[in-house]
């Protein structure tokens, strides 16, 4: 007896933490494996800048000088900037990402690293530092609006 209820309570927690997953992507992920330029608002930290104005970034052209957003797959994202030769101070922010609604984000903020010039040790960040956007598309831009 003490066996079945043991494992009835497994059973009904696994159900509890599959749900809650599927809660977090039953919105269509229009992100996943794109990579955008910023145009306004500089690096998405948790402490940034209230717009972002994104561009799709064109994989042939080559660009100098540009601070950037990656959605590699499903979840995972990258903020980060690049520089030409001069300014060898370099910053990257990862974390996870999902869609709350049809048009609203949650970025999960895992860490930040520095390199170059100013190298520092890697900010890790537990629990996560969550910031929620407002998303809209304006042409072949898109725009994220903190909430």
């Amino acid at each position: 007896m003490k066996q079945f209820f043991v494992l009835s309570l497994l059973t009904l927690i696994m159900l509890i933490i599959l749900n809650c997953e599927k809660e977090k992507s039953k919105f269509p992920n229009s992100l996943k494996n794109t990579q955008w330029i910023i145009n306004t608002g500089g690096l998405i930290t948790p402490d940034g800048e209230q717009t972002y104005n994104l561009s799709e970034r064109d994989k042939t052209a080559f660009i100098y000088n540009f601070q950037a957003i990656d959605f590699f797959d499903d979840k995972n994202f990258k903020s980060y900037d690049s520089w030409e030769c001069g300014n060898d101070c370099f910053t990257a922010i990862f974390g996870t990402y999902y869609f709350t609604k049809l048009d609203q984000i949650q970025l999960k903020i895992d860490s930040i690293t520095s390199s170059g010039t100013c190298m520092a040790p890697t900010q890790i960040f537990k629990p996560y530092k969550v910031i929620t956007f407002n998303l809209s598309k304006e042409k072949t831009q898109l725009k994220l609006t903190r909430k």
